[in-house]
């Protein structure tokens, strides 16, 4: 007898994790999203000073800097931003605008 097919894609899900989504290191960093600004003040004229009004913020709580070259924030429409030579410093914050610039300590364009 076949499982309910709720019970089968919950199955084929727990197939479907890479095995490098796994972390068996114990000490990790503490790097998360720590807030989202997903409407910018004032009125969306799409510009690009709008667009910079938008942004989600990656925190690091750890006292020591963190590389994060190479990792990636992506929205759900496809868009992703990859980190390139960025290591914030121990308990900072970096936010990731949507529009374009030039990237600093703080923010990332």
């Amino acid at each position: 007898m076949d499982p309910p097919p709720d019970r089968r894609r919950a199955i084929t899900a727990g197939i479907a994790v890479p095995a490098s989504a796994v972390d068996h290191r114990p000490h990790r960093q503490a790097v998360e999203i720590s807030s989202v600004q997903y409407d910018s003040p004032g009125w969306d004229i799409r510009s690009n000073r709008s667009l910079n009004g938008e942004w989600p913020e990656v925190a690091h709580y750890s006292r020591h800097g963190v590389h994060v070259d190479g990792w990636t924030l992506a929205d759900e429409d496809g868009r992703t931003y990859t980190f390139d030579h960025c290591r914030p410093a121990g308990r900072a914050t970096v936010r990731v605008h949507t529009g374009t610039g030039l990237d600093t300590h703080r923010d990332a364009l």
